[in-house]
Formats: structure tokens, sequence, C-alpha cells
């Protein structure tokens, strides 16, 4: 008797887990890119969010910069991207899982702590 009790219990948590590891999987699956594009030379910026392929974030942050010479400084999916200008002129970019961290990252690749807060996406 004590056998079965325990083979119905252990089969019932093995059924519950399946089924919550069912419903997770699409959660996790499922990523949302975002992209911020620039133009080096105007500093017009374009940004995109929500989308389901970095293709398609991409495409979308160049043609919210409405500018022939707009380029994508950098994609993400589910995360923060952030674009620093540095006193010379040039933009660079960085990622992170907070808004703040993405900018440090930024400003540590571009190798200046004052670097200009310029522009930020959340993927998702």
């Amino acid at each position: 008797m004590l056998g079965r009790t325990r083979r119905i219990r252990v089969l019932s948590i093995a059924s519950i887990a399946a089924l919550l590891m069912a419903l997770a999987v699409p959660a996790f699956a499922a990523a949302d890119w975002g992209a911020i594009a620039v133009n080096p030379r105007t500093g017009k910026v374009g940004v995109s969010y929500d989308y389901s392929t970095s293709h398609h974030a991409k495409k979308r942050a160049l043609a919210q910069c409405h500018q022939s010479g707009c380029r994508v400084a950098v994609w993400v999916s589910n995360q923060y991207a952030a674009l620093v200008l540095k006193r010379n002129g040039v933009f660079v970019a960085g990622v992170g899982l907070t808004r703040n961290l993405a900018f440090a990252r930024a400003k540590e690749r571009a190798h200046e702590r004052s670097a200009k807060r310029y522009a930020w996406v959340y993927s998702g």
C-alpha cells in the first residue's frame, strides 16, 4: 500500500513538472529584438524594439533614422542597448541587463567616463 501511494505521488509531481516545463518553453523561446541606428555625421538616431528578429529590428531602426548615412550601431535581444558620444564625435555602444549597465559598458568601451549619454533602447 505504501509503495502504491508513493508511486502515485511521484507520478503526480512528475506530471505537474512536465506541464510547467511545457508552458515555460514558449516564454523562454520568444526573443524580442531591438536596435539603435545612427548617422555618425549628423547624430540623427533611430531606434526599434519588440521585433521578433534582429533583421526586422535593424531594418526598422534604419527606417526611423530617416537619413541615408545611418548605420546600425547595436542590436540586442531581451536586454538594453545604449549609445554614448565621445568628445571626439565617435559613437560607442554598450549592452546590459539594465539601462545604467548598458551606458556604463558603452562608456567603458569608449575609454571615456565623460562620454555623453546619447540614446538607449530596451528590446522588449
